[in-house]
C-alpha cells in the first residue's frame, strides 16, 4: 500500500516568536511615544495661544488708557485755550480727571505713560534717560479680565503662584535722541521724541521661579511680544498755568 505525502507541517520556533513580539513591542512603543509627543505639543500650543491672547488684551488695555488720559489732558488744553476753563476751580469739569474725586492721578496733568509703567519718572528722566523698569502680575487664565490686571514692581508680589496661574512680566525701556544739555530739546529746539519699548511676556510658575525677573526672552517664556510707543514733552503753562510745564504727549494712531 502506497502512502501519499502532502508535505511537512512546520510551526514557528520560540526564537521566531520572540523576535516577532519584540518588533511589535517596539512598534507599539513608538506609536505611544508619538501620541504622547503630539499631545504635549498640542497642550503647549494651546497654552501659547492663551498667553499670546493675554498679551494682546493687556497691551490693548494699556494703549487704550494712554489714549484716554491724553484725550482728557487735550480737552482741558483746548477748553482753556478757548477761554472756557476755570483753572482755579476745584469743580471745573474738564479738570476732574486730575483733581476730582474720581481722578486718574494725584495732580494735574495726568501722565498718559502711567498706563504703561507704574512710575514713568523712573523710566523717563529729564534728559530722556534709559532706566529699564520691570513689573509683574499674577493671572488666573480661567478668570482673566484685562481690566483687573495690576502690575507690581516688587517681584515678591508674584512669587505665590498656583500651578494653574500664569505670570505676566512687563519690561519698559526708554530710548531717546541725545540731549546733552538736558533741556528736553534737540539742537534745533524741537522737543525730543522718547520711545518706550514695552515687552510683555507670559511665564509659567516654573519659568518665573527659574529665570531672572527681568528676563523676557522667548526661551524663558510661553510667549513674548514687543510694542513701541513714542512721546514728547510740551510746555502748557502759558495756557493752563503752573504745573503744566512738562506734559507727556504720546504718539498713538
Amino acid at each position: 500500500m502506497n502512502t501519499v505525502t502532502t508535505g511537512s507541517e512546520n510551526g514557528f520556533t520560540l526564537t521566531e516568536i520572540l523576535i516577532a513580539l519584540s518588533i511589535m513591542t517596539l512598534g507599539f512603543l513608538a506609536m505611544a511615544q508619538m501620541q504622547f509627543l503630539s499631545l504635549r505639543q498640542k497642550q503647549q500650543a494651546e497654552v501659547g495661544t492663551v498667553a499670546t491672547n493675554m498679551i494682546q488684551f493687556i497691551a490693548d488695555r494699556d494703549m487704550g488708557e494712554v489714549r484716554r488720559t491724553h484725550l482728557l489732558n487735550s480737552i482741558a488744553f483746548m477748553e482753556a485755550q478757548a477761554g472756557r476753563l476755570n483753572k482755579t476751580s476745584d469743580t471745573e469739569p474738564h479738570l476732574q480727571h486730575c483733581k476730582g474725586e474720581k481722578n486718574l492721578c494725584d495732580e494735574c496733568p495726568c501722565d498718559p505713560l502711567a498706563a504703561i509703567t507704574p512710575d514713568p519718572s523712573l523710566v523717563l528722566d529729564d534728559s530722556g534717560g534709559n532706566v529699564p523698569e520691570t513689573s509683574c502680575a499674577v493671572i488666573n487664565p480661567n478668570e482673566f479680565d484685562p481690566n483687573d490686571v495690576e502690575f507690581s514692581t516688587d517681584e515678591t508680589d508674584c512669587d505665590d503662584v498656583s500651578d494653574s496661574s500664569l505670570v505676566v512680566v512687563k519690561r519698559v525701556v526708554a530710548e531717546s535722541d541725545n540731549d546733552a544739555d538736558g533741556d528736553g530739546e534737540d539742537d534745533a529746539g524741537v522737543p525730543l521724541i522718547f520711545r518706550l519699548r514695552i515687552t510683555y511676556a507670559v511665564k509659567s510658575p516654573r519659568q518665573f521661579g527659574e529665570t531672572e525677573f527681568d528676563s523676557v526672552s522667548i526661551r524663558d517664556t510661553l510667549a513674548s511680544q514687543d510694542f513701541i510707543i513714542s512721546a514728547h514733552r510740551e510746555d502748557w503753562t502759558e495756557i493752563l498755568g503752573a504745573g503744566w510745564g512738562a506734559v507727556n504727549v504720546p504718539h498713538i494712531p
